[in-house]
């Protein structure tokens, strides 16, 4: 028993979140949510460079997010299998080299992005975000457990 609860924390430790977001932007499309385009007053010629550069790059991002889940889930596999120490290590290696792949395409992704703003639009996205995630921490704090208790019914 001690043996699977020690693999199951390593491995939720190894593949925790998957990968941190490069520069604090908002997740997802945000250069098509009107209040992000209104508030850094985004060009729809500028719209258009980034859903390209997005469009480029998200296959990469797909294939990336899939080899890392499968390092994952090759490194699982060793732990539950009691593999010995050199494979395990060989495997934490895999996880992390495709972890890093998957996180340079993000930030050259996103350095992409950057280039085609201006330096004042930049700067105002990278704030967004920032309020955004002070605002959501005063609300909900810092247990994410209290985000659907807290929630008026």
């Amino acid at each position: 028993m001690k043996k699977k609860l020690a693999g199951a924390v390593l491995f939720a430790a190894l593949v925790g979140p998957a990968v941190a977001r490069p520069a604090d932007l908002p997740e997802g499309k945000w250069w098509k949510r009107p209040r992000v385009v209104a508030e850094i007053n985004l060009t729809p010629d500028q719209v258009r460079v980034i859903e390209d550069i997005f469009a480029r790059a998200r296959p990469k991002l797909i294939d990336g997010k899939g080899e890392l889940e499968k390092r994952q889930g090759d490194l699982q596999d060793a732990i539950e299998s009691n593999a010995d120490r050199r494979d395990i290590a060989a495997k934490v290696e895999a996880v992390e080299n495709a972890r890093a792949e998957l996180q340079k395409t993000r930030i050259v992704m996103v350095l992409d992005m950057k280039q085609a703003l201006k330096p004042e639009q930049w700067e105002r996205l990278v704030r967004m975000h920032q309020e955004f995630r002070r605002e959501r921490r005063e609300r909900f704090g810092r247990f994410p457990e209290r985000r659907r208790d807290d929630r008026p019914r």
